[in-house]
């Protein structure tokens, strides 16, 4: 049997993107963080853009390939983000199971 048969698509929904983005602004309140300014102005956009879509799936599609293009970049961003953002949070680190 073909291991491409055996593989299931665990694609998000724009409803669960957007959602997400709703959680991330809400972190972002109750952190009392400034909403015209940084990642909340930032998260405010993309869903701005998401909702205004019009095709919302095909636009979370273009979204992430626009983010991460190839294998290579994704390996990129995450051996960054792995060095800085969580290097000094291992709570956090644990919980998102960075590997």
């Amino acid at each position: 049997m073909n291991n491409q048969e055996n593989i299931v698509s665990s694609q998000p929904t724009w409803q669960e993107i957007e959602k997400s983005i709703i959680n991330i602004l809400r972190a972002g309140v109750f952190y009392k963080k400034d909403k015209n300014k940084g990642f909340m102005d930032s998260y405010k956009k993309q869903l701005d853009k998401l909702r205004q879509s019009e095709d919302p799936d095909q636009y979370i599609i273009d979204k992430a390939i626009d983010l991460l293009p190839n294998e290579e970049t994704y390996n990129i961003k995450i051996n960054a983000y792995k060095t800085s953002y969580y290097k000094d949070y291992p709570r956090i680190n644990s919980a998102i199971k960075i590997n």
